[in-house]
């Protein structure tokens, strides 16, 4: 694609994103939500922060300089009046991800809207034999007393469900701050404009396919990924370029395109590059160590140290050691040194109980539960709490004491009667005999 065509493409584009914003700022409910987060972030409030490019705003320590403080209010001022040009457009090309975001958020209740109209109309069909609006017949009740007139009856009737449409009909018109038929046609134009944008967008990539097919061949063959994933991850990089490119720098596309394209590619290589999948920054301060130990080794012509390596790359010893522990290769647990037919899951702890002994555990469970249920509600609290059958955190005399409210010594009489219960329980006899208590 020459630059003259990459110009009048991009020009098209303009028009349709004006057509989107318009379509979006002229609802209240739009206008609110696109420019609420613009506002606060001109009033140094951080939690804007989330909606907008910080890259692109150059926010410095949560605030935003007074260069891009002026920047912003040119921009919210050219936004107010009633018609946009491409210029005020043209300053949102990094911002446009939200824009569109906004749109598609303020737009999904379209089809609500039109279900409910389509009720509507079809509640109408059952009475279009009649002039009489439905909402008077329903409510004129000597109509009713009245056998000839049969469309009275059907209209009591249809009269409630009228009403519930209406009604979330006009909580959609106060909601938005527009009426029906202004939030349908602005729905409409919205969609439109994002079907043709999408157009153009996909028009950019196959113009460019080429370029990514000519980056990936510099990272193939790969035995991480096949190579049609990599191009589509270098698709992707290339639709984020054409989102934030703006051609008044006076640089073609395919020049600003490339960086995109190979930092969406090396990202999907880190990606699959490991089984447990690590942050792309971990990656890339262990590949920097491994740059730093290979320099080192040129150097001085043998590997360094901990403590040497620390020295020579500036970090802390405890981080370098944290970045080899968490990137070292991973091990099969069935995985053998050669020499032994003994694996790595042999010498490990299993921390699982053996069946014999969860069985009898199990069973001893269930009859001591079966023994404290002869016991009083009291009682079975005091004995339970005391020995703690709950969390093995047994209770003292005195910490009873203070939760029941009454005395050390009243609380050993009742654990002593319990205890008593129990002992003649036949179930937990059978446990002393066997030695299981």
């Amino acid at each position: 694609m020459s630059a003259e065509e990459e110009k009048d493409l991009i020009t098209e584009q303009e028009k349709v994103r004006c057509n989107m914003l318009e379509s979006i700022l002229s609802i209240k409910l739009g206008r609110d939500q696109f420019f609420e987060p613009l506002r606060m972030l001109l009033n140094g409030d951080i939690s804007a922060k989330r909606m907008i490019d910080e890259s692109f705003w150059a926010i410095v320590n949560g605030r935003l300089p007074d260069s891009g403080k002026n920047k912003l209010r040119k921009i919210i001022g050219n936004m107010k009046s009633r018609y946009l040009n491409r210029d005020s457009v043209r300053d949102l090309h990094l911002l446009w991800h939200t824009v569109e975001n906004i749109g598609s958020e303020l737009f999904e209740g379209i089809e609500i809207c039109r279900e409910l109209l389509t009720r509507r109309m079809s509640l109408m069909d059952l009475l279009a034999d009649d002039t009489i609006p439905v909402t008077v017949k329903a409510l004129n009740h000597e109509s009713l007393l009245e056998p000839a007139i049969e469309n009275s009856c059907r209209s009591w009737e249809l009269h409630p469900l009228f009403s519930s449409i209406q009604n979330e009909l006009d909580l959609m018109e106060v909601e938005r701050g527009s009426c029906i038929h202004e939030y349908s046609a602005a729905a409409n134009r919205f969609r439109e404009a994002f079907l043709k944008n999408a157009d153009i967008l996909e028009r950019f990539v196959e113009a460019n396919l080429k370029l990514v097919v000519s980056m990936v061949r510099k990272y193939y063959p790969c035995s991480i990924m096949e190579e049609m994933d990599l191009v589509q991850e270098g698709c992707q990089g290339l639709m984020e370029a054409v989102r934030r490119f703006d051609y008044s720098r006076s640089c073609k596309l395919s020049t600003f395109a490339v960086w995109w394209i190979r930092q969406y590619i090396i990202k999907a290589i880190l990606h699959h590059s490991r089984l447990v999948r690590l942050p792309v920054s971990l990656q890339k301060e262990d590949s920097s160590i491994n740059r730093a130990i290979d320099d080192f080794t040129l150097e001085t012509g043998r590997k360094p140290t901990l403590d040497e390596l620390s020295e020579y790359t500036g970090r802390n010893r405890n981080e370098i050691e944290q970045i080899y522990i968490s990137t070292a290769p991973l091990l099969s647990l069935d995985h053998t040194d050669g020499e032994h037919d003994a694996t790595i899951a042999d010498f490990l702890e299993s921390r699982l109980q053996q069946p014999d002994e969860e069985a009898v555990h199990t069973d001893t469970r269930d009859r001591i539960n079966a023994a404290l249920a002869s016991l009083s509600d009291r009682e079975k609290t005091i004995i339970t709490l005391r020995f703690g059958l709950l969390d093995d955190e047994p209770c003292t005399l005195q910490e009873l004491g203070r939760i029941f409210g009454i005395s050390r010594e009243r609380v050993r009489q009742l654990e002593s009667r319990a205890l008593s219960k129990l002992k003649g329980h036949g179930r937990l006899s059978t446990l002393s005999e066997n030695g299981s208590l």
